[in-house]
This record gives structure tokens, C-alpha cells and sequence, in this order.
């Protein structure tokens, strides 16, 4: 049965367990995380600019590595986020003195990912909280052409299995930066669905043909490799995905 975003209730999207979401996915990080992870760095290290950039994660959810990918480049970094309960779990999570062990292993990912040369922070949260802007808003209002790099993990095809919703999901991610700002996205593949503490949510099923479909509308020079693709679930709702990059149209 399709399960468009409008079939989730706001209050679905409020109480969302942000720590439960943490946990689930983040507690033991996984080597398909670590890839995507120095993927996503290897694609900001490639951007051509003679000045610090302005970034934004889509979707950013209960995770702090989107913005570390980007920290050692941005000028400003902002976390566009639905959920209130995420975003209030993402401020709550940046004011902390004590940084988790799950983020110090993904900002050493991040620093080898962007070797030597650089003068990296040893601490990554507190770098970050300086940057940083945490916005409440749905991805269909996202500001336009107003960031040099966008990144995606997991959103657009997590709020909806309705294929009208999701292409127009993607295209407002890409309207999101500049004509021909860099866009950086990972989609789980094979999945109908992931549960976060008992609440079913859904998914839409994807395949590396149908993305390329959906962002040849809007973007150009697009790149995908799939990851990790598997027979069983390794988590709720994860067997596997595929990472995309492009220029926005």
C-alpha cells in the first residue's frame, strides 16, 4: 500500500525517537557508514572554490556526521531538519561538553578521509557548534539557491513510497544550491520500510536506474556506486545503498 508523507501525522514526525534513531543506526558504526563517510569527504575535497563554502544537510536526523564531512571546507553549516523532536535532539547534542565515542570514530574517519594539510579541530562538536545553524523545516520548503554544497542521507525516500513525492523531494534538494553547486546523496536500495521504536515508517523502493531518472531533471554530471548490497536486512530497513553525486542544474 503506497504511504505518501502526507499519511504520516505531524505528530508521527514530533515524537520520533531521535535516541532510539541514534542507537539503532549509529551506536556500533558500521564500514558501509565509514565509506560513506570518506566518500562524502573525497567529494567536498574536490569542489573548486577560492573560499570557504556554504553547506547544508538535508534531513539531517539524529547525526552529527553530515556537518562533520563538511566542517574542514564551510564557511557555515546548516542542519535542515523536519522533526522537532531531531532537531531539539541535534541542539541538545551540540551543547555537550563530553563528545560520544560514535563521533570521535566518525571524525577520525573524517580526518584521514581528508589527510595531511589540515588543520583539523580535535574536537569536532565543539568546531561544529560554531558553525553551525539548526533549521525546522520540511525538505518541499527548502530555501533556494542559497548553499554551495548539499548533502542527503537517507531523507528523501524515508518520508514517503509515493514516487511523485519523492522525485519532488530530490528536486528541492537540488534547487537547494547554486546553478552548478555540488550535491551529495546516499538512498537506501531495497527497502519498504524501517521501524524507530515500534512506529513503522516508510520507504520508498529504489533502484540506481530510477534515481538516475529522478535527478536527470535537475542535475547533471551524475555519479552513483552502490554499497554494501546484501540479501538481509543489516538493519531495520537497511540492505544495502547507493551513493550519488552531481552538479545541480
Amino acid at each position: 500500500m503506497s504511504s505518501g508523507n502526507a499519511d504520516l501525522d505531524e505528530e508521527a514526525w514530533a515524537e520520533f525517537d531521535s535516541e532510539a534513531y541514534f542507537l539503532h543506526y549509529y551506536e556500533d558504526p558500521h564500514p558501509d557508514d565509514d565509506l560513506v563517510v570518506r566518500m562524502t569527504c573525497e567529494a567536498i575535497k574536490r569542489i573548486e572554490a577560492d573560499r570557504p563554502l556554504d553547506a547544508i544537510d538535508v534531513g539531517t536526523g539524529p547525526n552529527l556526521y553530515p556537518m562533520f564531512c563538511a566542517l574542514p571546507r564551510a564557511r557555515s553549516l546548516t542542519a535542515f531538519e523536519y522533526s522537532r523532536s531531531n532537531v531539539a535532539w541535534l541542539k541538545a547534542e551540540l551543547e555537550k561538553t563530553e563528545v560520544r565515542p560514535q563521533w570521535t570514530h566518525f571524525w577520525k574517519v573524517v580526518r584521514d578521509a581528508y589527510g595531511p594539510g589540515w588543520e583539523l579541530p580535535d574536537d569536532p562538536v565543539a568546531a561544529v557548534r560554531e558553525k553551525a545553524t539548526i533549521s525546522q523545516g520540511s525538505i518541499y520548503d527548502l530555501p533556494e539557491r542559497q548553499w554551495d554544497v548539499a548533502t542527503m542521507f537517507f531523507c528523501a525516500e524515508a518520508v514517503t513510497n509515493v514516487q511523485a513525492e519523492f522525485d519532488r523531494a530530490c528536486a528541492c534538494f537540488a534547487r537547494a544550491v547554486r546553478p552548478g553547486g555540488t550535491l551529495i546523496a546516499a538512498f537506501l536500495l531495497k527497502s519498504e520500510a524501517y521501524i524507530v521504536a515500534g512506529r513503522q515508517y516508510p520507504v520508498m523502493t529504489l533502484t540506481v536506474e530510477s534515481l538516475f531518472n529522478t535527478f536527470s531533471a535537475v542535475a547533471t554530471d551524475i555519479v552513483t556506486e552502490k554499497i554494501g548490497i546484501v540479501e538481509h536486512e543489516v538493519r531495520s530497513g537497511y540492505t544495502g545503498m547507493v551513493f550519488l553525486t552531481a552538479k545541480a542544474k
